[in-house]
């Protein structure tokens, strides 16, 4: 693995000096510059919810991205992302783990949303962490074309390709069907694909929000019949892709999850993304108790210039008329999906948000017990399964 230059020292340097807290676990969870504004924001009277997102993305762009820029991050946002994906990579602060077991078996990781941006950067360094990986996406003809790149460009031979749309409950368990018949252990489960910020209500093949339904009940289903194969695992990992739209909701809008009535594009899309947090809080209480050797985190890539910002006309006309060259390359985003994928660091560590690959505040509401509870109760209903099944 490369070593940072002198310039890129001194810019890391500087900019932990600006926005970052000490690397120990418990001033990490005190919080920088920006998760108190985020943290703020989310708690604020003052603020509309609608305004939250985009002041905590502004906050973001100003108090991070553009520091970063100044200092020497090289990214403009633009999708070539390839070329960059090993100085950006090998600037984490991660010793990649082994792969293969001591009996010989290969590690087996299992990803979401692969074929383009954060999954498919991610994908990179997990192929070339020698992993037999298995990649699900919607993006049939991407992905393919991701994985042949991917064998090409790592040299492991052990990565392929299957149909995966978590908007429907019927293909996620096919595609759970596809990796128990492949495999009977998943050593790392990566739960990122995602939509975000839909101008209308648009249904799941279940009649559930878009938004809701695949960024959440989507992954939900599948931690949910994947588990026993990552508590089979020596030590296994699941690692759930978030935002810091977590902190733009105080509470999960359940009627604008099947009502297009009730639906709100902004409020559903930071619920979904509390959700995510509020479900990795829940699933690692409980693997603690029964499967300590399992750990589930999530975290926030940074404001990224991806796919996902295609499904809103404005926010792609913003992302693409000049605010994309203050926006984090796919590259850049990936890093802290790598690092609590592969990062030696992490081992032992459960149940945090992360950002920047250090552990940060999360929105206060995740924290509440009895709405994890609840959150767990409707998802298991949803999936028309006994609301008091554990996890």
């Amino acid at each position: 693995m490369t070593k940072e230059s002198p310039t890129q020292k001194a810019a890391t340097t500087q900019l932990n000096a600006i926005v970052y807290t000490p690397l120990t676990v418990e001033a990490q969870r005190g919080g920088s510059l920006f998760d108190q504004t985020a943290v703020y924001l989310s708690t604020s009277r003052y603020i509309p919810h609608r305004l939250v997102e985009a002041s905590i993305l502004l906050a973001e762009v100003y108090l991070l991205n553009i520091p970063e820029w100044i200092l020497g991050e090289k990214n403009l946002g633009r999708p070539s992302v390839e070329k960059r994906i090993e100085s950006s990579i090998a600037a984490s602060r991660f010793a990649i783990a082994d792969t293969v077991s001591k009996g010989g078996r290969r590690k087996v990781a299992v990803l979401t949303g692969g074929a383009s941006g954060l999954g498919y950067m991610t994908a990179m360094a997990v192929a070339k962490a020698g992993y037999h990986l298995i990649i699900g996406d919607r993006a049939t003809e991407l992905g393919i074309r991701a994985v042949e790149a991917i064998k090409a460009k790592t040299k492991n031979m052990h990565v392929e390709f299957l149909y995966l749309d978590l908007g429907s409950f019927k293909d996620v368990r096919e595609f759970a069907g596809e990796i128990s018949r492949r495999t009977d252990t998943v050593d790392l489960l990566i739960n990122n694909a995602g939509v975000m910020d839909l101008p209308k209500f648009r249904p799941t093949a279940e009649g559930h929000d878009s938004q809701f339904g695949i960024n959440h009940l989507g992954h939900f289903y599948l931690t949910v019949l994947l588990l026993q194969l990552v508590k089979r695992a020596p030590k296994a990992r699941i690692v759930m892709t978030a935002s810091s739209a977590h902190y733009g909701t105080s509470k999960i809008n359940y009627p604008g999850i099947t009502s297009a009535k009730a639906y709100d594009r902004i409020n559903n899309y930071c619920g979904s993304k509390l959700a995510t947090v509020m479900f990795v809080r829940a699933l690692a209480r409980s693997l603690a108790k029964t499967n300590p050797n399992v750990t589930v985190n999530c975290l926030h890539p940074g404001a990224c210039y991806t796919n996902l910002f295609k499904s809103s006309w404005l926010l792609y006309v913003l992302t693409t008329i000049g605010f994309q060259y203050f926006l984090r390359s796919p590259a850049r985003g990936a890093r802290t999906l790598a690092y609590l994928s592969l990062s030696e660091e992490v081992e032992g560590i459960s149940g945090e948000y992360w950002f920047d690959e250090r552990i940060r505040q999360r929105n206060p509401a995740s924290n509440d017990v009895k709405s994890q509870e609840e959150l767990v109760r409707y998802s298991y209903a949803a999936l028309g399964m006994p609301e008091d099944t554990p996890l």
